[in-house]
């Protein structure tokens, strides 16, 4: 029973941070089901990666009402991101765990600077074009992450969408989680082949979920822009220094 409702609290935790956020919560979802669920590491890495679909859809509902999802701009992404996703994911078959949870650590640590951290050379307005070259890149680098790391991309996704392409960060929030939930699919699929997702754990996180990523994307939209880039990058750092400090004590 104490595992049901570590497994539901982790539910709570990402769905929240999905919608809040725009990351899909798998980023969060590793280490939680690592240190409470005390699943393997190869398991906590890849059983969030089938709730984020959902949990990302419906934190996306709320966007897609208000027309806060950029279509063009998620298509763009879709195209490198999915087939790089693929081979994150392929990847992770000769990896070993603990490189996989420090890892993991490292890019908590570096998205919460980059969104803390404001350069004043940086746009705060939406550009009325998209850097194709920076886009490509930004994709090709979320579409691997979240098949290396199972992370969804959006980790990547929103702050190359807010800091490089100059995207509201509303916007920003609402497209990522459109691509957090496609490029999951294909995550999913080559990470279940390889044996590396706990269903049971996954439908149980996915059960608290999906309503905690309604109730985050409810919040931020009631967040002024910079307080939310603010509140995104302290809240990810101070759990990154946490995830990282427990994983290389316990190795």
């Amino acid at each position: 029973m104490g595992r049901v409702f570590a497994l539901l609290a982790v539910g709570l935790l990402t769905g929240v941070s999905s919608g809040l956020f725009g990351i899909g919560g798998a980023l969060i979802g590793t280490p939680l089901l690592r240190v409470l669920a005390e699943l393997p590491p190869i398991l906590a890495l890849a059983t969030p990666l089938p709730v984020a679909i959902p949990s990302a859809l419906s934190g996306a509902a709320a966007y897609w009402r208000r027309g806060l999802v950029d279509k063009t701009l998620t298509v763009r992404t879709l195209r490198v991101a999915v087939p790089m996703t693929v081979l994150g994911s392929a990847i992770t078959h000769w990896i070993s765990g603990a490189v996989l949870m420090v890892a993991t650590a490292l890019v908590l640590l570096y998205v919460a600077a980059s969104m803390v951290v404001r350069s004043s050379a940086q746009a705060t307005t939406a550009q009325t074009s998209l850097p194709s070259q920076r886009l490509t890149i930004a994709s090709a680098v979320a579409g691997f992450a979240a098949g290396f790391l199972a992370i969804g991309g959006g980790i990547v996704l929103v702050p190359v969408f807010v800091r490089w392409l100059g995207v509201p960060i509303h916007r920003a929030l609402a497209t990522s989680l459109v691509c957090v939930a496609a490029m999951a699919i294909p995550g999913t699929l080559v990470h279940a082949l390889l044996g590396h997702i706990d269903w049971v754990a996954a439908a149980l996180v996915a059960v608290a979920a999906l309503p905690a990523s309604r109730l985050g994307a409810a919040i931020a939209l009631r967040i002024t822009s910079r307080t939310l880039e603010v509140l995104y990058g302290v809240v990810l750092g101070l759990f990154g220094v946490w995830f990282l400090v427990r994983t290389l004590l316990a190795q």
